[in-house]
């Protein structure tokens, strides 16, 4: 891991608390810094404090990095980590961080792989998805993005035209309170369930959760019921957030 000070290339809106930001690493360190599809880095503000969020870029993106960001109007460092994103030239970045991550090269050609996201853990997703793709691999790769409400789907496009160019991609959508005001006519569950309703036998999967907690545990509950095992999934919320047994 290494402190970087990043250029901060552009910060854009993707629906109505999302941002998007892209950052460009030094070319003195592009070459030397390293990181893998589904690490996490850290963007640190004069003050000290820090904040942590998924790699939403690919490995294949050289020194370009990308961002999902959720701005959280009633957290003092989410405010004025926008309003330093929105004002300032650059910023300190410390990547690549955590153990969730899957590499082309280390994924067995008999693997499935499934890729759970609530809500902005769609950005660490998207770093997975755009690495495999990348190395042309022919793996079957599940999406499974799960939101409250159909708003929440910011860059639904995105895995869409994946699922429509690639035929190993399937992208599955799931909202959790699919009102009338939703106007939502697509699949209406809990990740943990529209997983388990599609799949019944784990042998050979390999998963990667992007969530909270209690959606990470739950849906490893749940798969567990199945016959799969802890070491399959992978998620930051195993390091940050163990349980006891």
């Amino acid at each position: 891991m290494k402190k970087l000070n990043c250029s901060i290339e552009s910060v854009e809106k993707l629906n109505h608390d999302v941002y998007q930001v892209k950052l460009l690493m030094p070319e003195s360190s592009s070459q030397s810094v390293e990181y893998f599809a589904g690490q996490y880095l850290d963007l640190f503000l004069a003050d000290g404090r820090s904040a942590s969020f998924s790699i939403g870029s690919s490995p294949e993106a050289g020194a370009h990095l990308e961002l999902h960001i959720r701005h959280n109007p009633s957290s003092e460092i989410s405010n004025a980590l926008l309003e330093h994103l929105l004002a300032k030239n650059d910023i300190e970045v410390e990547l690549g961080k955590g153990d969730a991550y899957i590499q082309a090269q280390q994924l067995s050609a008999q693997s499935t792989v499934i890729l759970a996201a609530a809500s902005t853990g769609f950005s660490q997703v998207k770093s997975v998805v755009e690495h495999l793709l990348a190395q042309d691999v022919q793996n079957q790769i599940h999406i499974y993005w799960g939101v409250r409400v159909a708003s929440d789907l910011y860059w639904s496009l995105l895995p869409e035209q994946w699922a429509e160019q690639h035929a190993n991609v399937t992208f599955h959508p799931v909202i959790s309170d699919p009102t009338e005001a939703c106007e939502w006519a697509g699949r209406g569950d809990l990740l943990p369930a529209a997983i388990l309703q599609d799949f019944s036998d784990f042998n050979t999967v390999k998963m990667l959760a992007s969530g909270s907690p209690a959606m990470v545990y739950a849906l490893l509950d749940a798969c567990e019921s199945k016959g799969m095992q802890e070491s399959q999934l992978l998620s930051d919320v195993l390091a940050y957030a163990p349980r006891n047994r």
